[in-house]
Order: C-alpha cells, then sequence, then structure tokens
C-alpha cells in the first residue's frame, strides 16, 4: 500500500479515493466507452456528440443502419469508425431483442460478477470496457487496466512479463481494497503516471515517486534531475 498511496498522493487523490455518482442510464457510459477504444477522449468526445446529435434517442439510431451510423462517426473524426459503428448498432440490437428496448439501467439491480456477464456477452466489450463501466458509470469496486497501467505494472515487476491486462485486473482485485473511489482514483492516477512520467520510450524516472520500488529505473535514469 505504501507505493500505491505515493502514486495517488503525487496525483493529487487523497485517502478518500474519488466520487463516484452510478450512471442513471449505464448504456451512454458503454457506448462512450466504446467510442473511446484506441481514440483519444478528445475525439470520443466529438463522435459521442455527432452520435446524440444524429440520434437523441438510442431508439432512433436503433432504426439507421450501421453504415449511416459510421458516417456519423466517420464526420467527426477519429479511427475504426466502421467497426465502432457495428458494435454500437449491435449492442442496441441485442438489447432490443433480449430486453424488449436499448437500455441498461437493469445493471444496477445486478451484481457485480453477474452485471460483468452481461456486458461481456455484447458486441465489442470486452473485459477492461467492462471493469471500466462497472467502476465509474456503476461505481462498484472493479479494477480496470489501461495500456498506461499495464506498463507500470510490468516495470515495477510486481506481475510476471507475460501477463496482460486481463491477467492483471485479476491481481489488482486481490491487491486494492474493495473500494470503489479508491480503485477509480488509482485507476486515474496510474494513467496520468503512465502518460506524463512513466511512458512508453523516455520514462522520466528521475521524477517518478515509484523509483525506489521499481528495478526497471536503473535502465532508464539519466543524470539529469527531476523537473
Amino acid at each position: 500500500m505504501e507505493g500505491i498511496e505515493a502514486l495517488l498522493d503525487a496525483h493529487g487523490f487523497g485517502p478518500g479515493g474519488v466520487s463516484l455518482t452510478p450512471n442513471p442510464e449505464p448504456l451512454d457510459g458503454l457506448i462512450r466507452l466504446i467510442l473511446a477504444q484506441q481514440n483519444t477522449w478528445a475525439v470520443a468526445q466529438r463522435q459521442w456528440e455527432a452520435l446524440k446529435a444524429a440520434y437523441p434517442h438510442w431508439e432512433a439510431a436503433l432504426l439507421a443502419e450501421p453504415e449511416e451510423i459510421e458516417t456519423v462517426l466517420r464526420g467527426a473524426g477519429g479511427g475504426l469508425a466502421c467497426s465502432k459503428s457495428r458494435a454500437v448498432w449491435g449492442i442496441l440490437r441485442r438489447l432490443e431483442e433480449e430486453r424488449g428496448r436499448p437500455s441498461l439501467r437493469f445493471l444496477h439491480r445486478l451484481p457485480p460478477a453477474e452485471a460483468r456477464t452481461v456486458l461481456q456477452a455484447l458486441p465489442g466489450v470486452g473485459q477492461r470496457t467492462a471493469s471500466l463501466l462497472l467502476l465509474f458509470h456503476l461505481a462498484q469496486p472493479a479494477a480496470a487496466v489501461d495500456s498506461n497501467i499495464e506498463r507500470l505494472l510490468h516495470r515495477l515487476e510486481v506481475v510476471p512479463p507475460g501477463w496482460k491486462a486481463d491477467r492483471q485486473e485479476l491481481w489488482l482485485e486481490g491487491v486494492l481494497p474493495a473500494d470503489a473511489p479508491l480503485r477509480a482514483a488509482f485507476h486515474r492516477a496510474g494513467v496520468r503516471h503512465g502518460r506524463e512520467i512513466c511512458t512508453r520510450h523516455a520514462p522520466r524516472c528521475p521524477a517518478c515517486v515509484l523509483r525506489e520500488w521499481c528495478p526497471s529505473a536503473q535502465f532508464f535514469v539519466t543524470e539529469s534531475a527531476p523537473d
């Protein structure tokens, strides 16, 4: 926990973690997460705004063809418009067929494990996307791992080299307290740390608060002083 506390403190998160408010309609959150896959948040936000402008209600999007949704997403910029439009339309269609309407409000009534099963059965939804939805839109204590956190854990050598994000998530489940605000803070701090300090090609080890716990620092550290 000492290293975790140092990471949280370095990025401005207190012991209470992040305040979380469950999303009344988790489907909105899921579509946002689909759009954010392999996109910057700025691009995903533009696509979201374009999508909602074209289809104010999900029932309207359901009446469209996937190609029409693709055109909307492509017009907002960003990549993978084809696969994302089919994932969005496929999710809406699946919910309409199985639940009678395109909505995920029923997830609020399910235990986290059951909600995860439902989510990961939907088109385009893998373990990471399900974990992010559970954590940030349902306020459930999931442990989400993105590429920044994956890199951070490997460099700290707290997980075996071959472990991918899905196995790292399971490991984190046993390491982090089962507290959603704390896990949300850890996720945001880890992502920020990976983007600003523990970068892929030129990590700023002298400025890293985790340096004393990091076996990999010796391979990257230079004589330069911390910023």
